[in-house]
């Protein structure tokens, strides 16, 4: 449990983590590895395949397993699309995706600089340039306008990222796309759930890919991701290719073992298939936790919408606004601090909050046409002023599920005094 002080009252609040073995007490606040544990349900879903699972890996043939099957169905009936195919990773669909769209060195991809590495790392596997949007300065992701700028003759795909759960605006996104005969690739790693004017997001663009990683809203045991297609056929390739190209024969054979099980298909033209398979038990935990999905991310909506109301007197702590009609869905609680009225910076909120409030707030994120990897490989320049102002200025406080409401308004007030101090 976390021991949480503040001034001369002392008092004990207790947070029960599961799975520690030692009563640990702090005087930390600081982000958990895993944002939502499993509960007593899912426990029992991930013993009953390690106890009666016909396999724990991926299905004969390539097709999937009974449990990963099972996955892609409940997920394709909850978030209204077309189809979904279960992987191994979020990072593993958008590799699928970058092969299946056909991408190379004649193209250019337009995609957020703030954003998460995996968003842009299997484009520029392919050769096609990386042109960086920037984001709108309300909402803190990219928009119609901002990818806009970025579309020349070369352009073949848009990469939406709705980053740490915020929708972007998909209506005015998919109209550009139409009007310039572009593909529309939705990254909603960390926005599983989300709704944009009614609709779940990764139900607009031509793919859509998910992460069910550890630190996410729901989780599949460590890693998980799932590609959502809109072309069939798409869905089809990205079957075949996720178990290197092996694929049920199509006509019945009079020995089965000549060879035994599988074909070894070519899923598509000029792309070697891999290795992207998601095991049963983490399809089986993915599935079971996906249930309440909804209903983790309502909670994390009133928590955040708590702890915004409780800084509302500090107009220098800044947080995204939705666009209408959206449902954010919380991953991370991010703020920008625009502290140059009192002579401070970002950096001094941080250490401030860590050295004397015993709270861990971090920066989340790195455009990434400042990292070296990015800026190695030739795209390392960018006009993305927005990116910059709030990477620049960014603030992230810890945040999980389930965190109740004394300690939301015990970081809020550490918060709180922390800028007051500021002043």
């Amino acid at each position: 449990m976390f021991l949480f002080a503040t001034g001369t009252k002392e008092y004990i609040r207790a947070i029960h983590l599961r799975g520690m073995t030692d009563i640990e007490t702090l005087n930390l606040i600081e982000m958990p590895a895993v944002q939502t544990r499993l509960n007593d349900a899912e426990e029992a879903e991930l013993l009953r395949v390690v106890r009666e699972g016909a396999s724990y890996a991926i299905g004969v043939g390539g097709k999937g397993g009974a449990e990963g099957e099972a996955f892609e169905q409940a997920f394709t009936e909850m978030m209204g699309c077309n189809d979904a195919v279960s992987v191994n990773s979020c990072s593993s669909a958008l590799e699928l995706t970058a092969m299946i769209s056909g991408l190379g060195p004649d193209h250019e991809v337009v995609l957020p600089a703030h954003t998460f590495v995996a968003s842009a790392v299997p484009f520029a596997r392919t050769g096609a340039t990386l042109r960086w949007a920037d984001i709108d300065p309300r909402s803190w992701v990219v928009s119609a306008e901002t990818l806009a700028s970025c579309i020349t003759e070369r352009t073949k795909l848009l990469l939406v990222v709705h980053l740490y759960g915020m929708p972007a605006d998909m209506d005015a996104i998919m109209a550009l796309a139409e009007n310039h005969n572009v593909l529309v690739v939705e990254d909603c790693a960390q926005a599983p759930g989300a709704r944009y004017r009614g609709r779940r997001v990764g139900t607009f663009g031509n793919f859509a890919c998910f992460s069910f990683h550890s630190h996410k809203n729901i989780n599949s045991m460590g890693e998980g991701g799932m590609l959502v297609a809109r072309d069939p056929e798409h869905a089809l390739q990205a079957r075949q290719m996720r178990w290197m190209g092996t694929w049920p024969f199509e006509t019945k054979r009079g020995r089965d073992w000549l060879p035994f099980v599988h074909d070894i298909v070519k899923p598509s033209t000029g792309c070697w298939p891999h290795n992207y398979c998601m095991g049963e038990a983490n399809a089986a935990v993915g599935r079971k936790m996906l249930e309440r999905l909804d209903s983790i991310n309502a909670d994390r909506r009133r928590a955040a919408s708590r702890f915004q109301a409780a800084l509302s007197e500090f107009p220098e702590l800044i947080f995204a606004e939705p666009p209408d009609d959206c449902e954010h869905v919380h991953y991370l609680l991010p703020a920008r601090y625009d502290g140059e009225a009192h002579g401070k910076h970002r950096d001094d909120l941080i250490e401030l909050l860590r050295e004397k409030y015993r709270l861990k707030a971090v920066v989340h994120g790195w455009p990434l046409y400042r990292t070296e990897l990015f800026n190695n490989n030739g795209f390392g320049v960018a006009n993305v002023p927005e990116t910059d102002r709030l990477f620049d200025n960014i603030i992230g406080f810890p945040w999980w599920t389930g965190m109740n409401d004394d300690v939301i308004d015990e970081m809020a007030e550490r918060v709180g005094s922390a800028l007051v101090d500021m002043r």
